[in-house]
């Protein structure tokens, strides 16, 4: 085929942003309520959701829109255990009012009144400081800091008339809680002194941001925040537009039957949908069409890959509870209530209370509603159902089998996985015998 279309990897633009046009629409909307009328129109957004769904895409998308109709930028990045979200800020300000004429330089003396702004600081890069943030200059208040952005916002307009100031912050939730609590404080200060101001946030987070902020101190998030669920799969023909535009584009078709292979393997789950679209474009042998068989030739070494690069190593640095509530979610089809999967592992929602919240932090699932986890990554579902009957047979282990599982659910003779596709082929179950699993913690 022709040069690769499809974008596979973090963070990378999809080439057909598939259903997000509702909230394209709703963000375009907003930004220019917020040129005519300022921070009373303005809504400041935390787009929410599992890993692979889009969430940074989608942010990236706001930022282009807003930089069309002339408003600044600043796009930080949240890195656990490196620089604050603020420093970020003050690094970014010291930089552009030293260096760049226009907007900056006119906002300067607002900047320089903020506690620990000094030019000198700014030195010859422009990165952020890997300095940890206990040793980092004195911080602003959030009064100061809401003047000087507000002033940097009416500078930008003098220049486009539509034009003002967008915060973009990727990965919040691990942010440090300071500089989560300033931010927040800040976005308050703004709706109370600067009404007229036409600043703007948006974030992406995981699914448990808000509890973050809550920690933080910071009140009622709900209320500063409109909190946007970014679902963890698209919909069948927003699934199959994201494939089959961009192919569209260059004169290429896909066969319906390698369409509706696509999406059974990948549940319209993002990230595998460029992944696997990637993979049989470069694969197919054309010259205009994508048939079922190049999906077919595709897909073993493909999922032998997901199987050794990340769900391999994942699944090895599991505990064995870990694992075994992992097993149970995927009997249940990858999706279920706490106490569905209490009464399968004969166990407390409460004595389950710990695993989830770990197992919610470390990305593998996400909940969908109040009381329901669900598997973040379809395909690891059946991943998990083919590896834990090998793993959980080592002494040390009380493991419940998958079999007890499904007695307890009042399920025996049900084949749950089946309510999950995942893997083109069923995987073998080995014989017991040594596994890795009794290496890990319990």
């Amino acid at each position: 085929m022709k040069p690769r279309i499809y974008t596979p990897g973090a963070g990378h633009q999809p080439p057909v942003l598939a259903g997000r046009d509702d909230q394209l629409r709703d963000w375009s909307l907003m930004l220019n309520d917020a040129a005519a009328r300022g921070r009373v129109a303005a809504r400041d957004t935390i787009l929410v959701g599992p890993r692979g769904v889009g969430k940074t895409a989608l942010l990236t998308a706001y930022a282009r829109i807003a930089q069309a109709q002339g408003t600044v930028v600043v796009d930080l990045q949240a890195v656990r255990g490196e620089a604050g979200l603020i420093e970020s800020l003050m690094q970014h300000a010291r930089r552009l009012t030293a260096e760049e004429a226009g907007p900056w330089r006119r906002a300067r003396a607002s900047f320089e009144r903020l506690a620990g702004f000094n030019i000198g600081l700014a030195g010859v890069g422009a990165g952020v400081s890997l300095r940890d943030t206990s040793t980092a200059p004195a911080r602003p208040d959030a009064g100061s800091l809401a003047e000087a952005l507000a002033r940097l916002a009416a500078e930008v307009a003098k220049d486009h008339s539509s034009g003002g100031l967008l915060i973009t912050v990727d990965e919040l939730q691990v942010a440090a809680h300071p500089d989560l609590a300033l931010l927040a404080a800040t976005l308050h200060r703004l709706n109370v002194d600067h009404s007229g101001a036409n600043v703007t946030f948006a974030a992406s987070g995981l699914p448990f941001t808000t509890s973050v902020l809550n920690a933080a101190g910071v009140t009622h998030p709900d209320r500063l925040f409109e909190v946007v669920d970014v679902p963890l799969t698209l919909p069948p023909n927003d699934a199959r537009y994201a494939l089959v535009e961009p192919a569209r584009a260059e004169h290429v078709a896909w066969e319906v039957a390698a369409l509706d292979r696509v999406l059974t393997v990948t549940n319209g789950y993002p990230a595998h949908l460029q992944l696997v679209a990637d993979a049989v474009w470069r694969a197919a042998k054309g010259p205009d069409a994508i048939t079922l068989a190049d999906v077919e030739t595709t897909l073993p070494g493909l999922v032998d890959q997901l199987d050794r690069r990340t769900f391999g190593p994942r699944w090895e640095r599991l505990t064995d509870r870990q694992a075994e509530f992992l097993a149970a979610l995927a009997l249940h089809g990858g999706r279920a209530g706490m106490a569905d999967l209490a009464r399968t592992l004969n166990r407390t929602s409460t004595e389950l209370s710990w695993l989830r919240d770990q197992l919610i932090k470390e990305g593998d699932i996400y909940p969908p509603r109040y009381g329901h986890v669900a598997m973040a990554v379809p395909l690891f579902t059946e991943f998990v159902l083919a590896r834990y009957p090998q793993d959980r047979l080592v002494p040390s282990s009380e493991l419940l089998t998958l079999e007890q599982m499904k007695e307890n659910a009042g399920y025996p003779n049900r084949d749950f996985s089946s309510l999950h596709v995942g893997h083109p082929k069923p995987r073998p179950t080995l014989p017991p015998g040594p596994s890795a699993s009794h290496e890990r913690g319990r």
